[in-house]
């Protein structure tokens, strides 16, 4: 397999809910190049293969998520071209990297590096929409809603600790089987573990500031945003990955139970970070 790298997107803000479906090659400059190449990822997997809604792929919590695009670096076959002596002639490929050998005789052989975007997830900070109901089939976006300072108690949540979400998992068919979807998890934990004073800040209760933001963003009321996050994690997992899932430490929630999201069945499982002292 080629080369892999992953890039991280910090929250776009809401330039991001005009991004014109599906996404346009090359992208406008107001999109981030990497959100539109989370969205290539993201439609061949939910939309092309799995025959959820275009209009429904981009969501309110696009604007405030982290995201992460792993890529494959595949070089193209080598040209060969007669020695000019002049760089004006020289290939300018849009978005390529180039590399050029000289050889015996003057002439060269360019050789391009693309990157394919391959895979990717998104973060999510709290707070969140209420926990889905067990046995609901939810269309399009109806399982998220207005965050909430309570939510229902389960098997492993208070109904009241912030947590992040990791979501929109998802790897091209072809690039399966090579650990990218655990690649992926692992980079989007471990940054979170490493900066988690940028996630608590969204909860902080000392800044009156940051206090009175979160409060507005549940709808106010006392105790709004009473609790800082302590490194919880939630995943709304396919069952048919569960297995995986469990194996990147995290552990089904028996009191979410079970319910379907456009059509496809999802679990609750949660993980706890070790965050740095």
């Amino acid at each position: 397999m080629s080369t892999q790298f992953v890039s991280r997107l910090d929250p776009p803000g809401e330039v991001v809910l005009a991004h014109p479906l599906p996404p346009s090659r090359p992208s406008s400059s107001e999109q981030p190049a990497t959100f539109s190449d989370a969205l290539q990822v993201r439609i061949a997997v939910f939309i092309e293969e799995q025959n959820c809604e275009l209009a429904n792929e981009i969501d309110e919590d696009d604007p405030r998520c982290w995201h992460w695009v792993v890529y494959s670096s595949v070089s193209q076959p080598a040209v060969e071209n007669a020695h000019s002596g002049s760089g004006s002639h020289d290939p300018e490929p849009s978005s390529l990297s180039s590399s050029l050998t000289v050889q015996a005789g003057g002439s060269r052989r360019v050789s391009e590096t693309s990157k394919k975007p391959i895979g990717t997830i998104r973060l999510v900070p709290p707070p969140h929409a209420p926990h889905p109901e067990a046995g609901r089939h939810y269309a399009g976006n109806e399982v998220g809603g207005r965050p909430v300072v309570q939510d229902r108690v389960t098997s492993l949540h208070d109904g009241r600790e912030p947590y992040v979400k990791l979501g929109r998992l998802a790897t091209l068919k072809d690039y399966r089987r090579f650990g990218l979807g655990r690649l992926l998890v692992n980079e989007a934990l471990k940054w979170a573990a490493e900066n988690g004073d940028q996630i608590r800040g969204l909860t902080d209760v000392e800044d009156p500031v940051k206090r009175e933001r979160w409060r507005e963003a549940l709808g106010g009321g006392e105790g709004a945003g009473a609790a800082e996050w302590n490194g919880l994690c939630l995943v709304h997992a396919q069952v048919d990955i569960e297995r995986f899932w469990a194996s990147c430490g995290f552990v089904k929630d028996e009191g979410m139970g079970e319910w379907w999201e456009e059509g496809i069945k999802h679990v609750g499982m949660w993980r706890r970070l070790e965050m740095p002292k």
